[in-house]
């Protein structure tokens, strides 16, 4: 028998979309708070936020008629009708917030307006109205939930520990403060400040109050095009964490959001760039106009919907990749006086160039590069893309083989607490401001002097007081990628016509995903059409793909099409066999080199746009005067 659920029970389903734990109850009303305009916020939390929850604010306050109506479901004064939907510009709008925490704990609303002599106290427990009065209390709003779930019993058992809700708690409260250096903020646990951080001038000093050592390293970004415009912080080359927890802040016209295209879009743009398993760390703040982006698809509004996603992914990924190299290593850097060596010139501005043989191929199954004598310029014969149409503007894609210009210097291995009040480990060792984030301390590689080569693997060199060790494989390894990406087909081998063509099965939403997509395929030599139903046939297959699970590859990039990539696993598996082809044809440690060769290594290193080997190795590290110091204990 069908029935209508009561008020009581409807009002506990629909807080379990809202109300997951205490973090959800923090955030969503530190959310409000901030379109009420406050710039003071307080925010109070016992028992991991399960005993209490207290938010104070000074923003615009609430009348007595509508402390009363907002406690009301779906009452809100963002939006007015279903047109509004598509033009959100609060963090708010659904009015679902409030009376879903208060129907799952005991609630008490003191607010007041400016303009107001008194304000008004509202007391709900369980969703029912308990009491409404005037109060006096200063203009702004105090929310208080205590007992958070205490009439849902078995939502309640299933909270974490207190220090694992904590933890939650403090990740939402930096999640909203991190983009608004304008909004001063405190959190106080049992009585003990968490987290400090008051109004500053830009993202930077933010970053650096709430995210630690990693904030402090953080480099800003900067760019518009047409109507997108992308403003945040970046992790510089050799700055990264081993968790992804933490590590990404992305913010759509001030929402905080958990989203696919633009995740995908700051992976290309890292491209190279950081090793596998590592994760930089971002903060972006994305504006588009409202009408670009749909959030209301997830009722904790943590995920959006872009209408130009192929657009905005491809216009991101290509600008931070441009502002990662204006970052690298082709920057000059100044130099403290007393570290600048005494009477010395850049020992490798006048050297004849020598080359440095490659020794042979030890790849079988793959075509042989063309010799790549170290010294010299890697010929480009890969065509220009030609630009593509945008709705934000014209734009270029990225060549297979772009990447930041940079060395990874040494990589920081562990990320630091949420918020910066909580017990810290050991000092990181990341770039700090000023010279300390730049990649080398001089402006290019053939700006360094040659020490010298130890273990017959490392080669020493000193700049501007300072010691950088380079890795002679990786090196020559980026070297020798960077040559064959430049003309990736040509290294591939030619396309191999299979005698019986092979028959890809796919689900319908893979096959119609890949439909009209072929050509991402085509690129690379692989020639793919539809074969009726959900079926596609691969007629061609490049020689070096032979072998290759095609299966696995056609439903990956389907995959990647469908959530609005361009093919990524494909270009992925060519990457990864082009890198086997450098490692195998670099040379190895264990080998002698003369300095001159030693010295063409570094000339031919300011050519190549890569920082790291093949695999995620750095290039090279660098030893800083002020660590030297600290070893010998003379700091």
């Amino acid at each position: 028998m069908i029935r209508i659920l009561s008020d009581a029970t409807v009002n506990k389903i629909a807080a379990g979309e809202v109300v997951e734990r205490p973090a959800s109850v923090v955030k969503e009303l530190v959310e409000n708070a901030i379109d009420a305009g406050a710039s003071d916020l307080r925010v109070e939390l016992k028992g991991g936020g399960r005993s209490l929850i207290r938010i104070i604010d000074n923003g615009c306050g609430m009348s007595r008629a509508d402390a009363t109506l907002c406690l009301e479901r779906h009452a809100t004064s963002k939006i007015r009708s279903d047109e509004d939907l598509f033009k959100i510009a609060t963090l708010g709008f659904r009015g679902e917030a409030i009376p879903s925490i208060a129907s799952v704990s005991r609630f008490e609303l003191l607010t007041r307006p400016a303009a107001d002599p008194i304000g008004t106290r509202v007391m709900v427990e369980g969703g029912r109205l308990v009491d409404i009065q005037d109060a006096g209390c200063p203009s702004g709003t105090t929310i208080t939930i205590r007992s958070l779930f205490y009439n849902i019993p078995a939502r309640r058992k299933f909270l974490r520990t207190v220090a694992t809700e904590l933890s939650h708690c403090l990740e939402a409260v930096v999640r909203q403060a991190l983009i608004r250096p304008d909004l001063d903020i405190e959190v106080t646990h049992d009585g003990q400040k968490s987290i400090r951080a008051p109004i500053v001038s830009d993202l930077a000093g933010r970053a650096s109050d709430l995210l630690g050592a990693h904030g402090a390293a953080l480099v800003p970004v900067s760019f518009k095009q047409g109507e997108l415009s992308v403003e945040g912080l970046l992790s510089p080359v050799g700055v990264h964490k081993a968790s992804a927890q933490g590590s990404s802040y992305l913010y759509v016209n001030g929402r905080y959001v958990r989203d696919i295209v633009v995740r995908k879009a700051i992976t290309e743009a890292y491209r190279g760039i950081v090793p596998k398993g590592r994760y930089p760390t971002v903060v972006l703040k994305i504006q588009v106009p409202p009408g670009h982006v749909d959030v209301n698809v997830h009722p904790a509004k943590t995920e959006v919907r872009f209408r130009y996603a192929k657009d905005l992914s491809r216009i991101l990924s290509q600008g931070l990749r441009t502002q990662l190299q204006r970052h690298g290593i082709k920057q000059p850097v100044p130099n403290e006086s007393r570290y600048q060596p005494v009477g010395s010139a850049p020992a490798t501005s006048h050297q004849a160039p020598l080359s440095l043989s490659t020794p042979p191929p030890m790849v079988a199954s793959a075509p042989s590069p063309p010799p790549f004598a170290l010294g010299s310029r890697p010929t480009l014969s890969a065509p220009s893309p030609a630009p593509s149409s945008s709705v934000y503007g014209s734009m270029s894609t990225p060549h297979l083989g772009e990447t930041a210009t940079g060395v990874v210097p040494g990589s920081v291995s562990q990320a630091p607490p949420i918020g910066t009040r909580p017990p810290l480990a050991a000092p990181l060792a990341v770039p700090s401001t000023g010279v300390g984030r730049n990649l080398l301390p001089v402006a290019r590689f053939s700006d360094l002097r040659v020490v010298g080569q130890l273990g017959l693997t490392y080669v020493l060199c000193e700049g501007a007081g300072e010691l950088v060790i380079i890795d002679q494989h990786a090196a020559h390894e980026r070297i020798t990628l960077y040559g064959l990406m430049s003309n990736e087909r040509a290294h591939l081998g030619g396309g191999q016509l299979l005698l019986t063509p092979q028959v890809v099965e796919l689900t319908p939403a893979r096959a119609a995903a890949l439909s009209g997509h072929t050509q991402v395929l085509s690129r690379y030599g692989l020639e793919i059409e539809p074969f009726g139903g959900a079926a596609m046939v691969i007629k061609q297959v490049p020689e070096s793909l032979m072998g290759s699970d095609l299966q696995r590859l056609v439903e990956d990039v389907a995959d990647d099409l469908a959530g609005g990539g361009d093919g990524e696993p494909a270009r992925d598996l060519i990457e990864k066999i082009l890198a086997t082809m450098a490692c195998h044809n670099s040379i190895r440690a264990g080998r002698t080199l003369s300095t001159y060769e030693m010295r063409q290594l570094l000339s031919a290193l300011d050519q190549v746009d890569f920082s790291v080997c093949a695999h995620g190795r750095p290039v090279s590290i660098r030893v800083t005067p002020a660590e030297l110091e600290r070893r010998f204990h003379r700091a």
